[in-house]
């Protein structure tokens, strides 16, 4: 197996590197003695910085070994270090490597370790010979399988009562990419804030078909509290946006609702997932990438524990009816209308 060690690595925002002596105060203060960081982990929250001081100079020695992997990651603006990512195991037989990874809870929900995730993969499809990447999570930690889906991970399954962490015995959801997952450069996951501009130009592309079609409802122009509506779909606890990114391209989307309608005298109750905006930019039709959005929401609902995938959509986009009976939608319920 071609090894190439812990090198430098850079995202937008990041810097994955080495660890160096200097960083035990941030790594205890930021990370390593919370225990509310180390729930899920293997290894306690440590009692006092002398724990941490010893534990780098441990991973500080063993990088003149190529085949280890560890690094931390410091935010650009700051140079803060607030987390740390690392190959726990390295099978040279098979050229995988399965990771791993924590971070202050200060940092949570901010994207954070998806970008340093997405980075480390593309470092091991591109400069090594590694050709699959794993990762796991306790069953009951699901926000860390979020964090492998956006990096373009696939579940693989449960193996049931097969780990063991601060909470004791527990299940493992694995995750994994392969190299020819990754050499297609079609990665389709929930999107980022940064990435927002452009899918507000796909956005613009779903307006103008509906302008076009029905020009007596829809208003011309996407102006800038259409732009913004992005942002409210953003900060709804119930809604997500998912994005199919080919070739480092940003080239379809979707904006989906999960939906929980208690039962009433007329209906059961019923919980769903409804897609409430769908494209793939034209440049990108045709060549399964709308259908690999449809079956990432269509799988991430099933995990969710919803009933179905629902959408709504005009009679007059005739592809986009076409595209929809193909991969598997049928019509349960029409809107009609009588002209004056």
């Amino acid at each position: 197996m071609e090894n190439k060690g812990t090198k430098t690595l850079e995202t937008d925002r990041l810097i994955l590197r080495q660890f160096r002596e200097e960083d035990a105060e941030s790594m205890f203060n930021n990370w390593a003695s919370d225990s509310e960081v180390t729930r899920f982990l293997t290894w306690q929250p440590h009692s006092d910085i002398n724990v941490t001081r010893e534990l780098l100079k441990d991973w500080i020695g063993r990088y003149t070994d190529l085949s280890y992997y560890n690094w931390v990651i410091e935010l650009k603006e700051d140079h803060t270090a607030i987390g740390n990512i690392s190959a726990v195991k390295v099978n040279e037989k098979t050229e995988a490597v399965d990771m791993g990874y924590c971070m202050g809870k200060a940092w949570w929900g901010k994207g954070i370790m998806p970008e340093a995730l997405r980075r480390i993969i593309e470092f091991f499809f591109e400069e090594t010979s590694v050709k699959r990447i794993a990762a796991c999570h306790d069953a009951n930690n699901p926000k860390s399988g979020r964090v492998m889906e956006k990096a373009g991970m696939k579940t693989e399954g449960v193996f049931r009562s097969a780990g063991f962490n601060n909470l004791g015995i527990c299940d493992e959801v694995w995750h994994s990419i392969i190299k020819s997952d990754f050499l297609r450069k079609t990665v389709v996951r929930f999107a980022e804030k940064e990435e927002f501009e452009r899918v507000n130009e796909i956005r613009k592309i779903v307006n103008d078909v509906h302008v076009m079609g029905r020009p007596d409802i829809f208003k011309a122009g996407f102006n800038d509290e259409l732009k913004n509506h992005i942002y409210d779909i953003w900060n709804a606890e119930n809604k997500d946006i998912i994005v199919a990114e080919r070739d480092g391209v940003i080239c379809g989307f979707a904006c989906v609702q999960y939906v929980d309608k208690p039962e009433n005298p007329f209906m059961h109750k019923r919980k769903f997932c409804a897609i409430e905006e769908f494209c793939v930019d034209e440049k990108f039709r045709r060549q399964g990438v709308g259908r690999e959005i449809i079956n990432f929401i269509r799988q991430d609902a099933k995990k969710r524990g919803l009933d179905r995938v629902e959408l709504n959509m005009w009679e007059f986009n005739e592809d986009a009816l076409a595209f929809y009976e193909a991969v598997g939608f049928k019509t349960y319920r029409r809107d009609m209308e009588l002209r004056s």
